[in-house]
């Protein structure tokens, strides 16, 4: 049985003729005659009942095989629409993992409302996470795609691209000697005790420690921390200073005061990563809206 054959049946059914169904269908009278027969045969019961040559009346099991008739030609007509979305990136679903200054910067919470207030149908995964344990969820399919902080290169399945920039800044405990600045230089920062971050997040938190050391230059780490929470904890309690990304300054741990850093080498960059071969229409749409964002920005 052939989504025709419940089409053709409907239209009998509708019309109670076989001549004004058969024009409705845009086929001759006799092929939809065949049709019906050949339904009625598949199913070894009668669903029409003959008053004239065209004229017919449906039995009681016509009646019944008419309600499912229509709802099923109502689903397929549902599913195909659902697959022309889908193939336009219309509905679908997007596992999205991020750092957390790509949240404090605003930046995922701007992209997600306008990209689903385009996209009702698609709908967006979250989860927090540091930045190399992104590009394996990358990679494994665990995540379609990772706001990370942007790596000197990408693994080979992966391709990214950045899309926000922003400074550094240092966090310093409250009754530290350097509080009293406005604005600290590298060269002040030269000879400080660092908290820095754990060598599984070292794409981040070494990266914030090179914005005040050139290569080759060695500077005092006296403890590393697992999350950015932890490191400011550590610096609230005056173990050493924490150079963080300037959006991380949202983060209230009391005790804690924040300053600029005047000469920074280098401005911390937020990037998205994706796969390569990435073929989610719903993915694909984002990762556009992103790239146009990227180009938008820089």
């Amino acid at each position: 049985m052939e989504l025709r054959h419940l089409r053709y049946f409907v239209a009998v059914a509708e019309k109670l003729h076989f001549s004004r169904a058969a024009e409705h269908l845009n086929i001759s009278t006799p092929t939809l005659s065949h049709q019906i027969q050949a339904l009625e045969t598949m199913l070894g019961a009668q669903l029409l009942s003959r008053k004239t040559k065209s004229a017919v009346s449906l039995t009681q099991t016509g009646k019944r095989f008419l309600e499912e008739a229509r709802a099923t030609l109502r689903q397929a007509e549902n599913a195909e629409l659902v697959g022309k979305r889908a193939a336009r990136g219309d509905v679908g679903s997007i596992a999205i993992g991020y750092i957390l200054s790509a949240s404090c910067i605003g930046l995922l919470p701007e992209l997600i409302a306008a990209f689903q207030k385009e996209n009702p149908g698609v709908s967006l995964q979250l989860s927090r996470m540091e930045t190399f344990p992104q590009m394996k969820a990358v990679i494994d399919g665990a995540l379609d795609v990772a706001f990370i902080r942007a790596p000197q290169r990408y693994p080979a399945e992966l391709t990214g691209f950045v899309v926000d920039r922003h400074p550094y800044c240092v966090a310093i405990p409250e009754n530290h000697h350097l509080a009293k600045h406005k604005y600290i230089s590298p060269a002040i920062l030269a000879h400080e005790r660092f908290v820095s971050g754990s060598l599984e997040m070292e794409v981040g938190f070494w990266g914030n420690l090179s914005a005040i050391s050139k290569p080759g230059q060695s500077l005092h780490i006296v403890e590393r921390a697992p999350d950015i929470f932890s490191l400011l904890t550590l610096v609230a309690a005056g173990v050493g200073l924490g150079i963080i990304s300037a959006p991380m300054q949202h983060v209230g741990i009391p005790g804690v005061v924040y300053r600029k850093i005047s000469g920074a080498l280098q401005e911390a960059e937020i990037a998205v990563a994706h796969r390569k071969s990435e073929s989610a229409p719903a993915v694909k749409s984002f990762i556009q809206r992103l790239r146009a964002r990227a180009r938008a920005h820089n």
